[in-house]
């Protein structure tokens, strides 16, 4: 039987709304909430550990029995990974920061029924993972729980779960780049009023030995000197590898006409997102294809490059990584006085993988707010570079108020957002 074209449902394209940021939470390496967060970005960062034989930024407060993982019940520590525990302590911030009870939650018409979660994460439970795969080898028997615990989409479900969040739950992974892309596709959805409201960020605890031993064996780790402090130095002469982190940084982003109505705090705008593949090697990244991702950012935010202020770069400490990016920056930017400015807050809080993007949203924020820009941490002999590089000490916005922050995977994943100040 044909269909006549008046029997078809038609999908008619939604008006788009502007995107805002209404909430953050974070639990980080330079500490727990935007407050400490930001005193730490613009200070001396965040302390590193060593973690089993390499260096590594942990989340203060976080350890077994005490400081902030004492707010979680023994049942819960015992029952969800490391990287879920460290999500509920940031996704009930940004809940708690952008209006969010239990008692409105629980209210008939709430509109935090319909809210969505979106998690960004890379490694996956690699902690529960770890313990499992030893017990089994140990007494060839694993807890009853090991499936749930082990589970990629564990963190998403769990937010929805605990917060009587009823929208989608959903888990990205996308390497180093799954927050950003997490962050991305819900500003997409609430963009053309898919979705009104929606719990989004990303989280990661990759510290378990097998995940650091992995990365050892790529030879990116940077190499482990007297001082731990000056180990990540992105963009220096003198760069060697990167430094693990730990974090969770979430952000609760809705529909601007949505967040008026309910009289949230606008903290930022979400103004354009990008996503495309570099196809072309697994490890070494492309110089066309990071440019093309952040010229397409810039032409879905509806800005020219000179509106750009700064630009919040992936900036691992790599040798290849650094000088790559610093190239792709320069072809789409320039390389003149007007170029944007360019720091890595890497340098301050460590290499959270699928966190990261979350987590220097969180740092391109502060920026904007403070209108002052963090110097990059240990870049003391910059490399022949051709970008405007802060360092030494933080250093005045000026009138530009857009920036870019940019996440470059493994897979030749690129993924960018364009930020702006309310």
């Amino acid at each position: 039987m044909s269909i006549t074209t008046s029997s078809r449902r038609r999908r008619h394209p939604r008006a788009a709304g502007r995107v805002v940021v209404t909430g953050i939470g974070l639990a980080t390496p330079l500490g727990h909430g935007m407050d400490e967060f930001s005193r730490g970005l613009f200070g001396a960062g965040a302390p590193v550990d060593r973690v089993h034989s390499r260096y590594a930024a942990p989340v203060p407060g976080m350890r077994v029995g005490g400081g902030w993982q004492a707010a979680l019940s023994h049942a819960e520590q015992q029952r969800n990974d490391r990287s879920v525990q460290l999500a509920w302590l940031a996704g009930r911030r940004a809940l708690d920061a952008a209006g969010w009870s239990p008692a409105a939650a629980a209210e008939p018409d709430s509109p935090w029924h319909d809210c969505a979660v979106f998690a960004g994460n890379s490694s996956g439970p690699a902690e529960s993972l770890s313990h499992s795969h030893a017990q089994l080898q140990a007494s060839g028997r694993v807890p009853a729980a090991t499936l749930l615990r082990c589970m990629p989409s564990a963190t998403s479900a769990s937010l929805g779960m605990r917060f009587g969040l009823r929208g989608a739950t959903q888990t990205i992974t996308s390497a180093c780049a799954s927050s950003t892309v997490a962050l991305g596709q819900a500003m997409q959805a609430i963009r053309h009023r898919y979705l009104r409201m929606a719990l989004v960020g990303g989280t990661e605890a990759p510290f378990a030995d097998g995940t650091l031993k992995a990365w050892e064996a790529l030879r990116l780790l940077a190499p482990c000197g007297d001082d731990p402090s000056t180990a990540c130095r992105p963009f220096d002469a003198r760069r060697g590898g990167l430094v693990l982190g730990e974090a969770a940084a979430f952000f609760v982003l809705e529909d601007e006409d949505h967040a008026r109505q309910r009289g949230a705090a606008v903290q930022a705008v979400l103004q354009g997102y990008s996503a495309a593949a570099d196809a072309h090697q697994w490890t070494v990244p492309c110089v066309s294809g990071q440019a093309r991702t952040m010229r397409l950012a810039l032409q879905d935010a509806g800005l020219t490059p000179d509106e750009i202020g700064l630009v919040n770069a992936y900036g691992t400490g790599t040798v290849v990584g650094d000088g790559v990016e610093a190239q792709s920056i320069a072809q789409v930017f320039g390389t003149g006085r007007d170029a944007p400015w360019v720091y890595s807050s890497k340098s301050l809080h460590g290499h959270a993988l699928g966190a990261s993007g979350a987590l220097e949203l969180a740092a391109v924020i502060a920026t904007l707010q403070q209108q002052r820009i963090p110097a990059t941490r240990n870049l003391r002999e910059p490399d022949d570079l051709p970008l405007n590089l802060v360092y030494g000490a933080a250093r005045p916005l000026g009138e530009r108020r857009h920036a870019l922050s940019n996440s470059f995977a493994f897979g030749g994943s690129n993924a960018c957002l364009v930020v702006s100040n309310r």
